[in-house]
């Protein structure tokens, strides 16, 4: 575990953020809608600021989804990207959590927010709105400086996961979404204002204090914990192992096969999957002269294509297949990472077969059975994490099974691994 800095000049900073709202009660005689309007901007930038962590979460999300057709390929890639200056590495497999969280999670919940102090918080006045800006701006910054400081400064990027960054705004928006349901439940009820306003103030403090002792004590989370993970749940990710040789035999598919591969792809599953409503749905709007609006629809299913066309590329274009004296080695070539291995051991079974793609290019796939294959693994599809008992390492380097897809020569790389004998029987 990594341990805190001295002095923790991130929680201070939201401590700081914290006592914004008493003080302008008390010193700038803040009403209860900047109050409430105040914490809805803190749940806000709670959110867009855990948007901004997710690339560069180090651990690998125990119970990942790593053999899903859209989300696999990038969930399954090993390795990192480094950056120019003080940031650290992004990490291609945070890449669809990323997207789900910026294209759905983060607007739904600012949504959420904007909708609840619609209906909670009084109409707002102009010096309210003035006021408003100045303790949203205080809050956003100061939970700015805890990313900057205890995220991104002190290393906390490398306790977390994509998935496990998740709990600190779905938290935010729990609690003070009661807190503001709350104040809408007594607005009007005959309880003074001035009553109100301190129990807010006082809520949201012992809820932000809570919240601090929860996240800095790996002994003391929650139900939440175990949807999302925690540094007990997550996985810490290992290498995998790499003979200290050069490589007998190395083997890629060829570059314009592996394009053509992933475009094919991206497009079957646009037009196969869940994508196909959205295109069916764009039909349905140029058919009733909504043009304008077919375009989302559009939009969704084309990305969806897109994404899956380049995680079938990173899958089976961007790689190449080493041999050494006894093992099968997986390199990617675009992050300069190795992803998998198998042993000549550990091979059960072994053929070359051929999709419509090797016939028209003249290419072979070759298709290793691993021993391991059927050995406990997390549950792929699961909303909980595995217990952090269940799994013990990152399973690196488990005799798995390979598709060594569009290669010219498959026989050669089997008879460098010595099990050609299997292409025999």
């Amino acid at each position: 575990m990594r341990p805190p800095s001295v002095p923790r000049s991130g929680l201070l900073a939201v401590l700081a953020s914290t006592l914004v709202t008493p003080v302008g009660v008390l010193a700038l005689g803040w009403s209860t809608t900047v109050l409430l309007g105040v914490f809805v901007v803190e749940v806000i930038a709670v959110v867009w600021w855990s948007v901004a962590k997710i690339p560069f979460a180090a651990k690998r999300p125990n119970a990942a989804v790593d053999d899903d057709r859209l989300f696999g390929p990038f969930q399954a890639k090993r390795g990192e990207i480094d950056l120019p200056g003080p940031l650290p590495p992004v990490y291609p497999r945070n890449l669809p959590t990323l997207v789900v969280v910026v294209c759905f999670l983060a607007p739904l919940e600012t949504m959420v927010a904007l909708a609840v102090f619609g209906v909670a918080a009084p109409p707002a006045t102009e010096a309210a709105a003035g006021q408003l800006a100045v303790g949203g701006l205080a809050v956003v910054v100061g939970r700015g400086y805890e990313t900057w400081r205890d995220y991104f400064h002190d290393g906390g990027y490398r306790d977390h996961s994509a998935r496990s960054v998740l709990i600190l705004p779905l938290v935010h928006l729990l609690g003070v979404g009661a807190l503001l349901f709350l104040a809408a439940l007594v607005d009007g009820s005959g309880v003074a204002g001035d009553v109100v306003l301190w129990a807010m103030i006082v809520g949201k403090l012992a809820f932000d204090v809570r919240s601090l002792q929860v996240e800095r004590d790996p002994d003391d989370h929650g139900w939440l914990y175990r949807v999302f993970g925690s540094e007990a749940t997550e996985i810490e990710p290992e290498p995998v192992a790499v003979p200290d040789d050069d490589p007998t035999v190395t083997a890629r598919p060829p570059r314009l096969v592996g394009v053509v591969d992933a475009v094919a792809r991206g497009v079957t599953y646009s037009l196969s999957s869940a994508a196909l409503a959205a295109w069916v749905l764009a039909a349905v709007l140029v058919g009733v002269g909504a043009a304008s609006l077919a375009v989302w629809p559009l939009l969704a299913a084309v990305g969806v294509g897109a994404f899956r066309t380049l995680g079938r590329y990173l899958a089976y274009g961007s790689v190449e297949y080493r041999v050494y004296d006894d093992v099968l080695v997986v390199y990617d070539r675009l992050i300069g990472e190795p992803q998998a291995r198998v042993e000549r051991t550990g091979v059960t079974d072994a053929a070359v077969v051929r999709d419509p793609l090797d016939r028209l290019f003249g290419t072979h796939t070759l298709t290793i059975a691993g021993a391991d294959d059927g050995d406990e693994r997390p549950p792929r599809s699961s909303l909980l994490p595995a217990d952090p008992d269940a799994v013990t390492d990152d399973a690196a380097n488990a005799n798995r099974s390979v598709r060594v897809a569009h290669v010219i020569e498959p026989t050669a790389l089997a008879g460098a691994l010595g099990v050609s004998w299997l292409l025999e029987r």
